[in-house]
């Protein structure tokens, strides 16, 4: 889209989002009671499901993660062939 339309269409979101704010308001507000019940092992799978997403996140980013701890280490000095075969 053109510059000049996006303008205008952004002006109208940012006008109608009060009137959006306050109806979001009032459906929070006048939500009724569900009565549903969860068991005791809901809870152990949602720490579970977290947890794995965690565990899963750092095998992806595992050298990343290592990379920042290798960072101020300083490499050991190279043996050329020449010297090491007296």
């Amino acid at each position: 889209m053109p510059e000049g339309v996006v303008a205008p269409l952004m002006g109208k979101w940012l006008s109608c989002l009060p009137l959006l704010l306050v109806l979001l308001g009032i459906v929070l507000l006048t939500e009724r009671p569900a009565y549903g019940y969860t068991d005791p092992g809901t809870g152990l799978l949602a720490i579970q499901a977290a947890g794995s997403a965690m565990v899963a996140a750092g095998w992806y980013l595992r050298r990343k993660i290592a990379a920042l701890f290798r960072r101020g280490e300083a490499r050991p000095p190279e043996v050329k062939e020449d010297e090491g075969a007296n």
